[in-house]
């Protein structure tokens, strides 16, 4: 009897204790939590919650939250709230005080890459800035709303590049002592401006420029960004080859939070007026997938960085496939791509010609979850880290400076970096106030079916809809057709055969569009153009302040194509140049390596246009660094014709670190590439290297080159430098050389894609239109005749008289100016 007295007693102490805690999660308020947090409630232990507050944060609440068993483990800055750890009863109670606005789960990071075809060598021969017509944005001359072409000091033509402007990398970091990043010596300061680690409470340099420390994740997005290819002697460039970046480093096993104070740290450092390094772009290649939430932190910031400062928002659509047709519970693309004002990303095969297997499909029946463009994904190249997971995996590919990795975080930088080149060139570009992200309510638009997801009745009413003008620029001049029912191989769930001919447009962009690659391939040479006709529109007089504020995408767009063009410029000069610089790294500091076993891959090549007879190469390099007790001897490798000889072998004068080469040039080599490489010795005692915890202990030994071409000018020349697949290469003019004789020359005639500004039309506030919801639509403008000056003066470098397609140009030294 005693025992069944025992026995009772226990069992109705358990029944009471499971029905308090029963009773205790019953009550929570769901209403305010994510659906991740409301499935963590029924299990045990402790669950780390990002808590709001509907107000402002003050010691109060924070004792209330601890009053209920609460750990607070840090505390937002700019939302209002924090990370607190807690068990589910507490988290239960919590959710009943009034003053706690909205609980999500602090999920981990989820970062979407995939190992790279470790025997795809084709992949390293064809760099993706081509395939994103990148590197034809750089290539076109810019001619001024004045009619001049944009020069620089050294006379060579002006790029837009991305120069100006910063993105930031918010990721696993960047180990910036890679040589593509600029952040150690020799070229301190000039890319990576800012690497920093968060260790839970605070952002705090990075040792050694490294906030990249165990992935390598981080370091291959930022090379896709705004790398500059100093490693690989410019060939492997980032699609802001000239931007600067700021790492963010939230570590391998980081949860939200981190992110989240990721996006509070950009916040606070691209407001208006206090954005010291114009910090316009962050770049995410990370998340977890699910539905538009329009209260968690993350969409929060979001909206906040687009609307409130102006900055474009990148995020991976997520690396789970699909098919479109998955149920209401099984969404595959990122949670947070699917925030409207955020530009969400698919990817695309190497070469931009069909949607990856891997790349997340949104719902068909419900548009905001579709990506919104596309790029390539698949192996894609670029800067790999030191000691890292991902670093130790892609080591077998050959080259220990890139390394090749596929996934949605491989095509996000892509459109991080064009972003980033399209805001230093239009500057004024912001939300769109105009423009609305797609969306299905009530019915789908395309099927005859109720819409997935979530729902919004005011959806073309709210704040939230809105979009970047950067997302909008992007999608108008995207290529579709390219991606149109076109898949690779490797995803059996989806037949990839029904979009219609005649596709789905957006009821806001005209465009087609789908599930699956959003708005199609980018193109950054439209894009650019589109941007700069618009900031020409917003400031003609480009003196910064916008004359036009009220000028739209949509008032641009029916311009922009007239200012892309190919022209002969004749130019008043003999001479041609190209320059670039690289660090030349060789093995012989590690213990298991042997002297000279590996040296970096420095290969670049110049054109040699008809009628060069000579060369002239300077190369300078570093020969001796005290800091590392480092002693260099290397020399450039030049192949004329590139036909295997080394025809700059035994000859040069060497003037202090620097050795001067002259070369003839003969018929035979013109039309061709001349291939340029980089040999030599190198050895140090890096003792600072070593105490200091750096990876990159080998030498190395930073250079510049600069190549002068001479031509015979007494017979016309025209001169028309390709694109390779494999780098980016370019000639400029320079003045010309002491045999010129401008009496009797004939003109250079470079023949060149360029950007003619002076052909953008006075806006005319009058021409606006609005589409049947109220938001911009491609609409016919009227036509608007201006008249083009013509500009002379002192000066002036490159003085041009337009006509239909060709430039009448000369360079004007300051002898001649001072006539």
């Amino acid at each position: 009897m005693r025992r069944v007295s025992i026995s009772l007693v226990v069992l109705l102490a358990l029944t009471v204790l499971s029905t308090s805690v029963t009773a205790n999660q019953s009550f929570a308020d769901e209403t305010k939590m994510s659906k991740e947090l409301i499935e963590e409630l029924s299990k045990t232990g402790d669950i780390e919650v990002i808590v709001q507050f509907n107000g402002p944060s003050s010691s109060r609440l924070w004792q209330a939250l601890e009053s209920k068993g609460a750990e607070v483990l840090g505390k937002l800055s700019v939302l209002d709230g924090g990370l607190i750890s807690a068990s589910p009863t507490s988290v239960a109670k919590i959710s009943k005080f009034s003053f706690v606005e909205h609980m999500e789960l602090n999920i981990p990071l989820e970062y979407f890459f995939l190992p790279g075809d470790q025997d795809d060598v084709e992949s390293m021969m064809h760099e993706t800035i081509h395939v994103v017509n990148a590197s034809m944005a750089w290539h076109r001359v810019i001619i001024g709303t004045d009619g001049v072409i944009k020069t620089e000091s050294d006379l060579s033509f002006t790029e837009y590049d991305g120069k100006g402007a910063t993105a930031v990398d918010l990721d696993t970091g960047i180990d910036g002592e890679h040589p593509d990043f600029d952040c150690g010596e020799p070229w301190s300061g000039e890319k990576l401006i800012w690497s920093a680690k968060w260790t839970g409470l605070a952002w705090v340099d990075a040792p050694n420029c490294n906030s990249d420390t165990s992935s390598g994740h981080g370091t291959h997005v930022g090379g896709t960004i705004a790398g500059n290819g100093d490693a690989s002697a410019g060939r492997h460039l980032g699609t802001a080859k000239g931007a600067s970046i700021v790492a963010l480093g939230t570590g391998d096993g980081a949860s939200i939070f981190a992110a989240v104070e990721g996006l509070e740290w950009t916040y606070q450092h691209s407001r208006p007026g206090l954005n010291e390094y114009n910090i316009r772009v962050v770049s995410n290649s990370w998340g977890t997938n699910g539905d538009y939430n329009p209260n968690n932190a993350v969409t929060l910031l979001t909206d906040m960085l687009t609307y409130d400062n102006g900055v474009a928002v990148i995020f991976a659509a997520s690396n789970s496939g699909g098919s479109g047709e998955e149920g209401e519970d099984d969404l595959r693309t990122n949670v947070y791509a699917n925030t409207p004002s955020a530009i969400s990303i698919a990817a695309l095969t190497h070469d931009g010609g069909a949607v990856t297997s891997f790349s997340s499909r949104g719902w068909s029946t419900q548009q905001h979850t579709w990506p919104d463009l596309g790029a390539p994904g698949r192996n894609i190249w670029a800067t790999a880290p030191r000691g890292t997971a991902i670093d130790a995996s892609t080591t077998a590919q050959g080259d220990l400076y890139y390394m090749a990795i596929s996934g949605t975080s491989m095509a996000t930088p892509h459109i991080g970096g064009i972003a980033t080149l399209l805001i230093a060139a239009a500057p004024s570009l912001g939300v769109a106030d105009y423009q609305i992200e797609d969306h299905d309510e009530g019915q789908s638009q395309y099927f005859d079916a109720s819409p997935k997801g979530l729902q919004f009745e005011d959806w073309n009413q709210r704040n939230e809809s809105r979009v970047h003008e950067v997302e909008l620029i992007l999608e108008l001049t995207s290529n579709y057709e390219i991606v149109k029912n076109s898949c690779e191989d490797g995803n059996e769930d989806d037949p990839c055969d029904n979009i219609p001919e005649e596709c789905y447009l957006s009821s806001n962009t005209g465009m087609c569009h789908d599930w699956r690659v959003g708005h199609g391939l980018v193109d950054t040479d439209k894009a650019l153009a589109l941007a700069r006709t618009l900031q020409i529109m917003r400031d003609p007089d480009e003196d910064g302040f916008l004359d036009n504020p009220g000028a739209t995408v949509w008032d641009a767009f029916a311009h922009y194509e007239d200012i892309m063009d190919t022209r002969e410029i004749p130019l008043r000069t003999d001479q041609l140049r190209h320059a670039w610089k690289g660090e030349w790294s060789h093995f012989n500091n590690g213990p298991t390596s042997t002297f000279g076993t590996y040296s970096t891959d420095d290969r670049h090549y110049v054109w040699i246009p008809n009628g060069t007879f000579e060369m002239q190469i300077s190369f300078s390099s570093l020969g001796w660094d005290s800091n590392t007790a480092q002693v260099a001897q290397i020399r450039p490798n030049v192949d004329l014709g590139s036909d295997g000889n080394d025809d700059a072998q035994g000859q040069g004068t060497v003037v202090g670190d620097t050795i001067f080469i002259q070369l003839d040039v003969s018929q035979e080599h013109w039309g061709k590439w001349t291939e340029f490489d980089v040999t030599g010795t190198a050895i140090s005692l890096p003792f600072n290297s070593i105490l200091s915890g750096s990876e990159f202990l080998e030498p190395r030994v930073p250079y510049t080159v600069d190549v002068l071409l001479t031509l015979d000018v007494t017979s016309d020349i025209l001169v028309e430098v390709p694109l390779r697949n494999d780098g980016y290469s370019d000639l400029d003019p320079a003045p010309p050389s002491d045999l010129y004789d401008p009496s009797s020359a004939n003109d250079l005639l470079m023949l060149r894609p360029v950007y003619d500004e002076s052909l953008v039309p006075e806006y005319n506030k009058e021409s606006t239109f609005l589409s049947e919801s109220g938001i911009g639509i491609l609409t016919l403008m009227v036509a608007v005749v201006i008249i083009l000056l013509i500009v002379g003066g002192a000066g002036s470098f490159l003085v041009l008289r337009r006509g239909p397609k060709s430039y009448e140009a000369e360079l004007v030294t300051e002898s001649e100016t001072n006539m």
